[in-house]
C-alpha cells in the first residue's frame, strides 16, 4: 500500500478550526487538564496532520508551549522533524494515530524517548471490541475501520498492554471518542446518520453541511438528540503516566 499517495490529500487534514471543532477539541483539553496540563507545560501532538487543529486550539487558549509533528505533513508546516529535538515533553497527544502505523511498539518507544519523567501521554483510537464487522453496511461500524488508512484496530486490553510494556502506568480510560458530546448533533451516531444520507463516507463531514436535508431525517434527529446516550462506544482514549 502506497500510503504516501493516500496521505498526500488526507481528507481530515483539510479541516479548519471552526467553532464546531473547538467544541470537540475542548473534550481532549479537559482530559489533559484533569491530569495537570497547564500553561507552563510543553505538549507534543504527534501525528497532528497538516492542519494541527489541537495545536491551534491549545495555543489560542494560551498554551504556547504546544507543538505538532506529522511525518506526512509538508516540511514548512508540521512535517519538520526539528520540533522533535526541542527536548522532552511534559504531555504527548497521540490522537487517532496508533491505528495508522504498522509497528505500534516502535512508535511508542520513540514517544517514550520524547516524554519527560512523570510525563503523560493520551492515546485515542477506535475500540475493536465494539466494532461489529458483521454489519459492514453501517457507517457506525465501517467508519472506525477507515480503509485504507487504519492498519490495526485495538481493544482496550491490547492498548493497555502496549502502554504498560513501555513501563507506563495506566491512570485513566474513556470509552468514548472525543467527538461524543451532549450538544445537539455533536456526537458520533448523529454524524454517521448524517453521512448515511449522502455517500456514507467521512469526507461528507468536511463539505458544506446540508442542514435542511438532515432535518428531514427522523433517524438523524433522533441521534442528534439522543446519540450520546445510545453510543456504540466504538472509540476510546487512554491516559498513561511515565515513571521516573
Amino acid at each position: 500500500m502506497d500510503l504516501d499517495h493516500y496521505y498526500a490529500k488526507y481528507p481530515l487534514s483539510q479541516a479548519k478550526l471552526t467553532q464546531g471543532y473547538r467544541s470537540l477539541c475542548s473534550n481532549v483539553y479537559r482530559q489533559l487538564t484533569k491530569h495537570g496540563f497547564s500553561k507552563t507545560h510543553s505538549l507534543l501532538d504527534y501525528g497532528c496532520g497538516g492542519n494541527g487543529l489541537f495545536v491551534q486550539y491549545f495555543r489560542e487558549r494560551g498554551f504556547t508551549n504546544s507543538y505538532g509533528y506529522d511525518p506526512y505533513a509538508s516540511k514548512d508546516s508540521f512535517g519538520n522533524p526539528v520540533v522533535l529535538g526541542h527536548g522532552q515533553f511534559d504531555y504527548i497527544l497521540l490522537h487517532e494515530v496508533i491505528e495508522h502505523v504498522e509497528d505500534p511498539n516502535a512508535l511508542l518507544s520513540q514517544l517514550n524517548s520524547l516524554l519527560s519523567s512523570k510525563g503523560y501521554i493520551l492515546i485515542t483510537t477506535p475500540n475493536a471490541a465494539n466494532i461489529d464487522l458483521n454489519r459492514p453496511n453501517l457507517p457506525d461500524h465501517y467508519n472506525p475501520v477507515h480503509v485504507p488508512y487504519h492498519l490495526h484496530i485495538y481493544t482496550h486490553e491490547i492498548l493497555e498492554f502496549l502502554g504498560t510494556s513501555q513501563g507506563w502506568e495506566l491512570v485513566d480510560f474513556y470509552n468514548r471518542r472525543y467527538g461524543d458530546t451532549r450538544r445537539f448533533g455533536f456526537n458520533v451516531r448523529a454524524w454517521n446518520a448524517y453521512v448515511s444520507l449522502f455517500d456514507g463516507s467521512l469526507d461528507v463531514l468536511l463539505e458544506p453541511l446540508q442542514i435542511a436535508k438532515a432535518l428531514t431525517s427522523y433517524k438523524f434527529l433522533f441521534y442528534a438528540i439522543f446519540g450520546y446516550w445510545v453510543s456504540l462506544h466504538c472509540g476510546m482514549a487512554i491516559m498513561f503516566r511515565k515513571g521516573v
